[in-house]
């Protein structure tokens, strides 16, 4: 991931540089950004873009069989959104090309997939230190499925395009499930929840 949107502290958008001082709305922005929302996040999108095609394939006409499929995750950004249930919302943008190797009429041809994922996040906060990241269910809006189609699948009769067309569609409806579903699981959920007090405390090796 070489690409993150960070929040800037200025209507300009340009990031401070170490060193400059920053509001404290700022310093809490970063300190979302830098060490929660990422890191606790990422793994579980790209984990559930690796299995999405095991859902699709019974969607796939009968000449057609996935042989293997691969995700190379792309960039990864955050980007500020307004909330109306919270004072701090991001939404988190996860991008990069799913390729499936789909065998035509008994030929092995690669398809490529550009997929985008979006995820609302809303950042709650609670007394005394405590932060709570509740992402929000995804929708068919939220992902952008689109095929790269190669030159071999464009020199098959149009009966046989046809059948590979719906394919995106059926792969974006599985990404929408198995996002949903890791997003729902209780362990992400308990990591979801810092008690940043606690964590100082373990730090300094102090007690309330």
């Amino acid at each position: 991931m070489n690409d993150q949107h960070e929040p800037g502290d200025d209507d300009e958008g340009i990031e401070p540089q170490p060193g400059d001082e920053i509001s404290y709305q700022t310093f809490g922005e970063h300190f979302i950004h830098h060490l929660v929302t990422v890191p606790r996040l990422q793994a579980e999108l790209e984990s559930a873009l690796q299995e999405t095609i095991a859902g699709s394939a019974d969607a796939l006409p009968n000449d057609l069989l996935v042989v293997s499929y691969h995700f190379e995750p792309g960039d990864l950004h955050l980007d500020r959104r307004v909330s109306e249930e919270a004072e701090i919302g991001f939404t988190l943008r996860l991008t990069g090309q799913l390729t499936l190797t789909v065998k035509v009429m008994g030929v092995p041809v690669s398809l490529p997939m550009d997929v985008e994922v979006q995820v609302a996040i809303d950042v709650r906060t609670f007394a005394p230190l405590t932060i709570r990241l509740e992402p929000q269910r995804v929708r068919s809006r939220n992902v952008r499925v689109t095929t790269q189609m190669p030159r071999e699948l464009r020199a098959l009769p149009t009966r046989l395009l046809d059948r590979v067309n719906p394919l995106a569609i059926a792969v974006r409806d599985n990404i929408v499930r198995q996002v949903n579903a890791r997003l729902e699981r209780d362990d992400l959920t308990e990591a979801a929840t810092i008690d940043v007090l606690a964590l100082a405390e373990s730090a300094f090796g102090t007690n309330a």
